[in-house]
């Protein structure tokens, strides 16, 4: 499949240079990082929640880490759920199941990103299927989200667990 239709056009309609890295098929942001070959903290992954008016806001975040659901909470002042998968094959139509691109605008929802992705040179995410992503500029990553809330959402998944 390569890269979602909907995400190609949204990049060439902000004009973001980007290519395409194939690899092996995963599952999975973390494991998808260890399978590209790419630092699992500039691969950035979407984790879409939804509130009791069935609003729904991406949490833009480094595959490395995992949503602070309780301070992600807060900072909306909303008690947000995890979406489900039928929910998400809606919204990312032409995506595969499980490998949804984190640039939610592009797909009309809302997003707030991690603070910790301000930092870096190069930014890589799902392209909607299990064997493809997008690399691009660390700030092209940043002018995509300047317009959208932003702040530590996240903590490092191997702190999370212990």
């Amino acid at each position: 499949m390569g890269v979602a239709i909907t995400l190609e056009n949204y990049l060439n309609t902000k004009a973001v240079d980007y290519d395409i890295l194939e690899h092996k098929y995963s599952e999975g942001s973390y494991n998808t990082a260890l399978c590209a070959r790419v630092p699992a903290e500039r691969l950035v992954k979407g984790v879409v929640f939804r509130d009791e008016d069935l609003h729904y806001t991406m949490a833009v975040l480094p595959a490395s880490h995992r949503v602070l659901r309780h301070t992600l909470n807060q900072i909306m002042d909303r008690r947000l759920e995890l979406a489900d998968e039928e929910e998400l094959e809606d919204i990312f139509f032409d995506c595969e199941r499980g490998a949804i691109p984190c640039l939610g605008q592009a797909y009309g929802i809302n997003v707030i990103w991690d603070d910790g992705l301000a930092q870096g040179n190069e930014v890589w995410l799902e392209a909607g299927d299990h064997e493809h992503l997008i690399h691009f500029r660390g700030s092209d990553f940043k002018r995509l989200m300047q317009d959208f809330m932003h702040e530590r959402i996240s903590c490092d998944r191997n702190t999370a667990a212990r």
